[in-house]
């Protein structure tokens, strides 16, 4: 929520009128629900849910408190960054400059009540308006007098709006014009504040907004705070991103095929549970097989085990499947992590011959070898006698990919370093768990803290080469990780398909994400241009330098 105050001060929206044509029925009527909706229970609430005690160990962790800081205070200033995107300035103090940003200052407390207390977001957009923002939020006397003054004060200080009074609230409130950054037609907006009874209702966008209207109708209604509005979940949130990239203005060009999403987390007193669908507006075309595991290949002791099915259509339909011609497209694909090295990474994805490898092959070679050559990281090449092709001169790792047989089974068989030799059985009990669940579409077990720790080793492996900065050892995301590695126990996560157009999805985990997106987070939170994109995009090593050929006689 904090995110998106944040990209609404900074500008980010329609700076002009787009022309659209109407729709059919159904198609209007998901234009006029929201793009995103959210409601958020609160750290004041979780700190005293049984059903959180779990995440809360986490939570309390003293490493958990100081990036929870930082990282409001990059939030604060994330309105006043220029050039966000190429922001590449290592900054260690991030709470001294929202000290010396008046505006930051203000905003800041206002953050931290967004994740201390009871929220409601919502987000409305249509193509030829601004986004259409509001958020209602439960707040006592003192801060709700705290908002109105100095959310006041962070518009004052970033466009010099002209104040209009209260915007109806009964206990004040009021309205103010702003306009987005320079723009070739900068568009005027409203943001508005009203307070009903222990609610707190702000608005951004045209004077016409929706989302507004509906909060306020929903407070003045008293339905946040009605019997019927408690539930036991600790957020929940319906968005559709294609939608929500329209409405903010944000170049994420998603596919027309992309999933209206809905999220449920709640917990058990161990774990965060996860539950949600994923809806779709045509048939998925995801044709659904008995699992075909490759037993013999996948031994204990194992990290992690994932299983998708279904990728057939999608991934005849990539460009670069296309162009490779492989002739066959696999239709299952599994994934698995060994113990002893954070490198023992496999891959296969059953075929019914081992011809495509000739041509799949030469594929990865054409595609990744120019920049690994330009990066001085060695280059894919063909085992002599065979289709198998291999990363030379690659550091540490010695990935591979090949096609191999097993049994009577073949497998597109790859992995980051040699298999390991064992004579330890496959994990059965993952695997029937995989066998016997029906419509299953992905499939992930994982001990996520040995896991958290290998991909820390194979993050920082894969920025040496492709000449990325490495996220620094003291950094905060860095010690957080390790801090709560060893609290992160099994993660489950399954996804089935319900219907034509629908899959379910459930999980259950130490914090709600997994090893890979806990990675990911980290990346994100590190990034000197955050929130605006990730640390591994933006801190660019320069190209290493060429080589220099001795000249004159007789020197070396």
């Amino acid at each position: 929520m904090g995110l998106i105050l944040v990209t609404l001060l900074a500008g980010c929206g329609k700076s002009e009128s787009a022309s659209s044509s109407p729709g059919d029925a159904k198609n209007q009527q998901v234009q006029n629900e929201p793009a995103l909706s959210l409601h958020w229970a609160g750290m004041k609430r979780l700190s005293v849910e049984p059903t959180a005690a779990g995440f809360m160990r986490i939570w309390r962790l003293p490493e958990t408190e100081k990036l929870k800081a930082r990282t409001l205070d990059k939030l604060a200033l994330a309105p006043w960054q220029t050039g966000a995107t190429n922001q590449t300035t290592i900054i260690s103090n991030y709470a001294a400059l929202v000290q010396q940003n008046h505006a930051a200052s203000l905003l800041r407390p206002l953050l931290e009540d967004v994740v201390q207390d009871e929220c409601y977001l919502e987000i409305r957009g249509a193509q030829a308006t601004p986004a259409q923002v509001a958020v209602a939020i439960h707040l006592d006397a003192k801060r709700a007098a705290a908002w109105e003054t100095d959310l006041a004060g962070v518009f004052g200080s970033k466009s010099n709006p002209h104040s209009k009074g209260a915007s109806g609230g009964t206990n004040g409130g009021w309205q103010i014009q702003y306009t987005n950054k320079p723009a070739a037609k900068p568009v005027v907006k409203l943001a508005q504040l009203a307070r009903f009874g222990d609610w707190t209702v702000i608005g951004f966008g045209p004077s016409q907004n929706a989302a507004f209207t509906e909060l306020l109708t929903r407070a003045q209604r008293n339905e946040f705070s009605s019997p019927a509005a408690a539930t036991k979940d600790w957020l929940q949130t319906t968005f559709d991103l294609r939608r929500l990239s329209k409405a903010l203005d944000r170049d994420w060009d998603l596919p027309e095929e992309w999933p209206r999403v809905a999220l449920n987390f709640t917990g058990n007193g161990s774990n965060v549970l996860t539950t949600g669908k994923l809806t779709f507006s045509k048939p998925l075309q995801a044709p659904i097989e008995p699992w075909n595991v490759p037993t013999n290949l996948i031994h204990e002791p194992v990290q992690s085990l994932t299983a998708v099915q279904g990728i057939g259509p999608w991934l005849a339909s990539t460009r670069w499947w296309r162009d490779a011609h492989p002739g066959e497209t696999p239709n299952q694909i599994f994934w698995w992590a060994q113990s002893g090295s954070p490198f023992l990474d496999y891959t296969a994805a059953p075929l019914q011959s081992a011809s495509m490898m000739s041509k799949l092959g030469a594929a990865i070679m054409n595609s990744m070898n120019p920049v690994l050559s330009s990066n001085r990281m060695g280059r894919w090449e063909r085992v002599p006698g065979s289709d198998a092709i291999v990363w030379a001169r690659a550091p540490i790792i010695k990935p591979f990919a090949g096609a191999i047989e097993t049994g009577s089974k073949r497998f597109l068989f790859a992995g980051v370093s040699p298999q390991a030799v064992t004579n330890t059985p496959p994990p059965i009990s993952t695997i029937n768990d995989l066998k016997v669940s029906q419509n299953v579409v992905f499939f992930d077990r994982e001990v996520t803290g040995p896991r958290v720790e290998a991909w820390m080793f194979m993050s920082q492996l894969f920025r040496i080469i492709l000449r990325r900065e490495q996220l620094p050892e003291g950094a905060l995301t860095v010690a957080w990780l390790k801090a709560a590695g060893p609290s992160f126990g099994p993660a489950s996560t399954t996804s089935t398909r319900t219907s034509s157009t629908e899959l379910a999805v459930s999980r259950s985990s130490t914090i709600g994400l997994n090893s890979i997106e806990l990675h990911l987070l980290a990346d994100w939170l590190e990034s000197p241009a955050f929130p605006f994109t990730l640390f591994s995009i933006v801190e660019k090593l320069p190209p290493p330098p060429t080589s220099r050929k001795a000249s004159g006689s007789g020197q070396k």
